[in-house]
């Protein structure tokens, strides 16, 4: 008996459907992430301008005013809220604004954060509808044992092969029996029996290898279904002109090596029931066709487009202790939470899936290069914004301790994405490596734009690392001199000299 493959349809929504359409808008996964990651920056754009910009605003200020802060740094080393008084008393001088920032970047971050949760579910969602084309693959190997008619027998909106039960049924008019019908290009032949108080019928055509008997119940004319087995007709596939003429699956030749790569046609074997029969004596017409269906699976696995570069498996993280596929049913269901009930899979079928998938269920998925570049975009980032706030960090406290604090963060924000791109997919990372660069660019053009607005030397002074520098007056020569002569001459009122006003009276003396 062919076992059949039902692996439930799975379904996305929300910013998942999102990615899912325009990873089929542009035929490729990575271009896709990227063209979702641009469209979400073009989103946040406006938000990211008005943050940043603040920012850039703030920082200048604060240098502006680094010399009355430092002067109160020193003033106020040991009591730090009063320094924070007189800061915010300066600030308000100064038109500074603490909370401008806040509301743009609190939105940028919201919306950051449901995108991770967004890949997360998508990444869920592409690895099982991975799987279920993969059954569908499978299933075909069977279905094309059958011809087709699209009234007996037809193809569904999924491509499941579909039996019009009660036509097909009432070919037979006893409860018990069999009859054939001419149809055009082949004959479709159908035997109906009793198995306990339950029907069955066995259908098979004579351009096909299959046979589908499926059990059922009738009251009042309605049909209910019971369970249904697949077959393969003994002897069918000794035929040469059904293999030839009929079912291309037989004479399937390996596409794909163990590495998954593409074999050249002139390389590849011819496989047919003849042969297999030779180096497996005891082997069935169903374990040939499920040998053929599971190799069809891994030839859809290696076709999904999810490669990218050197990542075996896109929507699994690119670290060599991830491997591209799960190596058992309940390891698939955990990790890319598939509900079982939802479809008659288990973990038998699951391995008759992944049969010609075993390297990948081993293989690193990758090489931890996205982690790594995730990590260093960051960090550029963390640099980037360590320039732009250096003055902020340096003086909003007495003690100077935001450089410090700024500094830890200049290297635990790139560890931080690094841990994220490790237990997230390689999907992911590339969403963070291209968010990461259009950010660098636009930080640099927003502070280009509140450099030219807001940082311009006052007239007549000189800039001097961002500080504005007044320059002592140039001396007077004339001034000096007389203020010299001035001072090499005694005092008037010196008691010693004998030029002491006479009109004044010494205190505590008699004249």
């Amino acid at each position: 008996m062919f076992t059949i493959i039902n692996f439930a349809e799975p379904t996305s929504g929300g910013l998942a459907s999102l990615i899912f359409w325009l990873v089929g808008l542009t035929s490729s996964v990575a271009a896709g992430v990227v063209l979702f990651t641009v469209i979400l920056k073009l989103i946040t754009l406006p938000f990211d301008f008005m943050s940043r910009f603040s920012m850039r605003r703030n920082s200048i200020k604060m240098e502006q005013m680094r010399p009355e802060l430092e002067k109160l740094q020193k003033q106020y080393a040991d009591n730090k809220n009063l320094y924070n008084q007189k800061m915010m008393a300066l600030y308000k001088k100064n038109g500074y604004s603490m909370f401008g920032a806040c509301l743009p970047t609190i939105v940028s971050l919201v919306i950051f954060i449901v995108a991770i949760s967004a890949f997360n579910d998508y990444s869920k969602y592409q690895n099982r509808i991975y799987f279920y084309e993969m059954a569908n693959s499978y299933n075909e190997v069977i279905y094309t044992g059958f011809q087709t008619d699209m009234e007996y027998i037809y193809y569904d909106e999924d491509g499941n092969i579909t039996f019009n039960d009660k036509a097909i049924a009432d070919l037979v008019s006893e409860e018990e029996g069999s009859a054939e019908k001419q149809l055009t290009g082949h004959t479709l032949k159908v035997e109906k029996g009793r198995s306990g108080e339950s029907f069955y019928y066995k259908v098979s055509t004579d351009g096909g290898y299959a046979e589908y008997k499926r059990f059922f119940t009738v009251d009042n004319g309605n049909y209910s279904f019971l369970g249904e087995e697949y077959y393969a007709i003994s002897g069918a596939l000794y035929d040469t002109d059904i293999k030839e003429e009929s079912n291309n699956y037989l004479i399937l030749s390996g596409k794909y090596d163990a590495d998954g790569q593409k074999v050249e046609e002139s390389k590849r074997k011819e496989k047919d029931f003849t042969a297999y029969k030779e180096e497996n004596p005891d082997a069935t017409e169903a374990e040939f066709l499920m040998e053929i269906a599971s190799e069809m699976a891994a030839e859809t696995f290696y076709n999904n487009g999810s490669k990218f570069l050197w990542v075996k498996n896109i929507w699994v993280s690119d670290s060599a202790f991830r491997h591209p596929v799960e190596k058992d049913w309940d390891n698939f269901k955990g990790t890319y939470s598939y509900d079982g009930e939802a479809s008659t899979m288990n973990a038998e079928k699951y391995q008759l899936l992944i049969k010609d998938l075993a390297d990948e269920t081993t293989a690193p998925n990758g090489l931890f290069i996205l982690v790594a570049l995730t990590a260093l975009s960051s960090l550029g980032m963390q640099l980037l914004n360590k320039k732009s706030q250096k003055a902020q960090m340096e003086l909003q406290t007495v003690d100077g301790q935001g450089a410090q604090t700024q500094k830890i963060m200049t290297w635990m924000m790139p560890i931080m994405m690094a841990i994220f791109a490790f237990f997230y997919t390689a999907a992911f990372s590339i969403y963070i490596i291209v968010s990461t660069l259009i950010s660098l660019l636009t930080t640099v053009i927003i502070n280009k734009l509140a450099d030219m607005k807001y940082n311009k030397p006052v007239e007549g002074d000189d800039v001097i690392r961002g500080r504005v520098y007044n320059p002592p007056k140039e001396e007077n020569p004339q001034k000096d001199k007389k203020a010299n002569n001035k001072k090499n001459q005694p005092p008037e009122a010196d008691f010693l000299s004998g030029l002491a006003d006479k009109k004044k009276k010494p205190r505590g003396r008699l004249k």
